[in-house]
């Protein structure tokens, strides 16, 4: 039987799954960035980001250069732009995820818990993301 997702859960999904997209973008810039400067570490190997670079000057400027092209490209500010999308959603969802809790008390405890708790935030998206919402009345 096939799951029922609502539009809260869908909007989540596809907010992180764009983040990612983009993070793993950034990610495999940054490899290819600290590979091309031909850096290597103390111990011989070779850094995949450029703040795991040994040398602190090095380092200092690799992260500046990096951070330059990153700007130049547009994706920093794809990157904002898909952070911001997913805060948003991530906070719809677990008010979503609040709203069909039928106790009272429950749902008071929980809503403080998901602002002060990332633990307890976690636990609401995850196990909202599971519902098969055909189930919610």
């Amino acid at each position: 039987m096939k799951r029922t997702t609502n539009k809260q859960q869908k909007a989540y999904m596809k907010a992180k799954a764009a983040l990612e997209t983009l993070e793993t973008m950034e990610h495999e810039m940054e490899e290819d960035f600290v590979k091309s400067l031909g850096v290597t570490n103390e111990d011989g190997s070779i850094p995949s980001r450029t703040w795991m670079i040994d040398n602190d000057e090095i380092a200092e400027k690799a992260i500046e250069d990096f951070g330059k092209i990153v700007e130049d490209s547009g994706l920093w500010e794809k990157l904002k732009k898909a952070k911001e999308d997913f805060k948003i959603a991530e906070e719809a969802l677990v008010q979503y995820a609040l709203s069909i809790i039928p106790f009272q008390k429950e749902r008071e405890t929980l809503t403080k818990a998901v602002k002060t708790s990332i633990k307890y935030r976690e636990q609401v998206v995850e196990m909202v993301l599971k519902l098969d919402v055909s189930t919610v009345k």
